[in-house]
This record gives structure tokens, sequence and C-alpha cells, in this order.
């Protein structure tokens, strides 16, 4: 079983527990009172784990909510911690990355990044990987040694997605990008390339000034650039052979993650204000909007993939503004909004399921753990709800 350890449950954001059978309804078991906004929780074991904008971090028993402890920092502790089975890593406001031990508290180590955090942490391959006011630092997991540090002409605002291409089939040659093809119906034909896959790990980051990079993990060095239109909300998304990057300019892009090429954009009128979340197999990908829709589209050509009495339809549309990334849990999309409502959704016909009201606007991400979803919201509590894996009432 694959904890949910860090922001959208591992390194390459993918917000994805396909092993678990989806809520088909949800009960609030428990609810704990914060010392200030959560951001997106984690967990880990019997434990969950969310810092807040009031300094704290907090360890729950996943089971109760029981307090085990509480540490407090001088800076906001709101982006999204990392857990291992040793160590707790914290970053904050102010630049500072802490690590602790998960069962007590106690600091192990602290490191200062050499700008202000501004996104959350990434963890992959015995590097915790930061983005800050001047780039994206590399830092040792054992002692907190920065590795490396790759300077951006502006800072580094979504969470880094780590992935290495040997995972893929090298064998099998990739298709031509829409960018270099005359029409987008020229993807569906038999038209292909000499594939271009990589083999070591690389660091995928979007910055504040509409930049998308990749860098090779291991040093820092870069492999590639590609313009944004916007800055990208929350960071990038790695799915199979492809990253997936939404900005504030309203432009969803998918480009080849080997060379950084273009497969195609969808462009909306409003901010995307989360990353996306890809159903490789379904050929499907989510992503927030400040429109109060989460937009759906094909994989492919990133056409609109819903389909109303005449027409395309936008995506669902919630209650209020997405700022919380869908997470899908077996077959159930699950997704806040600034109206409070946290939904779960059908995602083969994206038909509401159950929705779950809380006092505040839910701006972070879920966390899953089997028969169980931790969220919190912005009048500063975090929420449990557990849930029934018998057959859904259609």
């Amino acid at each position: 079983m694959t904890d949910w350890n860090q922001h959208k449950g591992g390194p390459t954001n993918a917000g994805l527990r396909r092993d678990l059978e989806g809520p088909s309804r949800v009960t609030e078991t428990w609810t704990a009172d914060l010392a200030g906004r959560p951001g997106s929780p984690v967990c880990d074991r019997d434990t969950v784990y969310v810092g807040t904008d009031g300094g704290n971090c907090y360890a729950l028993e996943a089971e109760t909510g029981r307090r085990r402890w509480t540490v407090e920092t001088t800076a906001a502790a709101e982006a999204t911690p990392v857990v291992t089975r040793d160590r707790l890593y914290l970053g904050t406001s102010g630049g500072t990355v802490r690590a602790l031990d998960p069962a007590t508290g106690d600091e192990e180590w602290q490191a200062d990044l050499p700008g202000d955090l501004e996104s959350a942490l990434s963890l992959s391959e015995g590097r915790l990987y930061a983005g800050h006011a001047v780039g994206l630092s590399a830092l040792e997991v054992e002692t907190g040694e920065e590795l490396w540090t790759h300077e951006t002409e502006s800072a580094v605002v979504g969470r880094p997605a780590l992935a290495d291409g040997r995972e893929y089939d090298p064998s099998q040659p990739s298709r031509t990008p829409l960018s270099e093809s005359a029409d987008a119906d020229l993807l569906a034909d038999d038209r292909q390339q000499p594939d271009q896959r990589w083999i070591d790990e690389r660091a995928f980051a979007g910055t504040a000034a509409g930049t998308v990079l990749a860098l090779e993990a291991e040093t820092g060095e870069e492999v590639w650039t590609a313009p944004a239109a916007g800055a990208v909300a929350v960071g990038p998304t790695v799915a199979e052979d492809r990253v997936y990057v939404a900005d504030d300019a309203g432009t969803l892009l998918a480009l080849d993650a080997a060379t950084g090429q273009t497969w195609f954009t969808y462009e909306i009128g409003a901010a995307f204000t989360t990353s996306p979340t890809v159903l490789a197999a379904a050929e499907t990908t989510f992503v927030g909007a400040a429109d109060g829709y989460v937009h759906v589209t094909d994989t492919t050509v990133g056409r609109r993939k819903l389909r109303g009495w005449l027409f395309s339809r936008t995506g669902i549309e919630l209650d209020g503004p997405v700022r919380s990334c869908p997470v899908v849990v077996g077959d159930v999309l699950c997704v806040g909004d600034d109206s409070g409502s946290l939904y779960g959704i059908d995602v083969d016909d994206a038909e509401p399921i159950w929705n779950v009201r809380a006092d505040d606007a839910i701006a972070g991400t879920p966390a899953v753990a089997p028969g169980r979803l931790f969220v919190g919201s912005d009048d500063g509590r975090l929420r449990c709800l557990e849930w029934d894996t018998g057959d859904r009432d259609r």
C-alpha cells in the first residue's frame, strides 16, 4: 500500500489512488480545530500531518483526530509537509526547512533556503526539492545539506514534479507533437517519429514569470525550458511521457517530457488555479479554475471531454472557484471549492455522487488513506471523512 506522504500523493503530482474502491458515500467521523488555516494534509500509517498559516504543524491520530504533538514555527507552515517512516519534512514561508521525528516532533536538522519558500516540498530518490523566490533547490534528506540550487528569473511557484524515463518503453516510438502537425487530426494517423526518452530522473517546475523547466535531478542542470502564458498554478503533473501545466492566464499545456515540445494547448477565459490530474488510461485530464469549473479535456489534443444536449460542456460546474486540486480515488473524483463544498463525482459520467459542506472555503488538496479522506477548510478545521465501499447506487 502506498501512503499519501506528500502533496497529491507522490512525486509526480498524480493525485491518484486507483487501487482503492472509490467512496460511494462519506460520513464525517471527526473534526480537529487548529490554530490557523490548514494547508493540504499528508498521512502515513496511523497519523495525519498538517501545517497552518498560523505557524503550527500538527500530528493527529488518523482514527480519532486526537492530537499527538504540535510544533510551533515563527512563519506560516501551511505548505504541505512530506513524511516518511523516519522523518517529517516541514517548510515555512520564511525559507526554512526542518526535519522532524514523525513520532515526537523533535527537530533533527534545519536548513535555510536561498529565498522564501513558494511551493510545497517534493521528495524522491533521497533528495528533497523546494521551490523558492530564487529558484529550485535540492537538499540531502539525511542532513539537509544543499546539493544544488538552480536559479531562475522569477520564483518557482509550483511544487516540482519528479519522474524518470525508465518506466516508458523506449522501443515504442512517440507520435508527432501537435505543435509539429499542420492539423490536430494528424495525431490520429500513423505518423510517428523516433523516440527520445530519457533515463535519469528529472525535476519539472514552473515559475511566476511563466516558464516551465526540466532539470537533471542529480545535478540541477537545465535540460529544456518552455514558455507558459502565465504563472504556473500549484505545479506540473507528469503522466506517462508528458508534463501537464496549468497557469493563471487560463492556459493548459501538455508538453513532451523528454523534449519540452508542445502537444496541445487548451485555453479558457479565467485563471487555472490547480495542477492537472490525469487519468492516462481513460485519456482524461481534470483541472480546477477560478470560474467555478473543473475543466475536463482529453489527453491527446486537449478538446473538451464532456458532452451536453447540443454542445460540449465546459466541465463540471461547482458552487464556487476551485483551489483544491482534484484527486481520484477508485473511480470517484474528490474536489473542494471556495463555497466550502467537497464533492464526490463519478469520473465516467461526471455526475455528483455526494456533497459535504464545511463552514468556509476548501482550498487545500485532500489526503487519501484506505477508507478515509482528510481535508482542511479555511475555518481552521481538519475533517476526517470515512466511506462505505459497497456498491454505489446509480
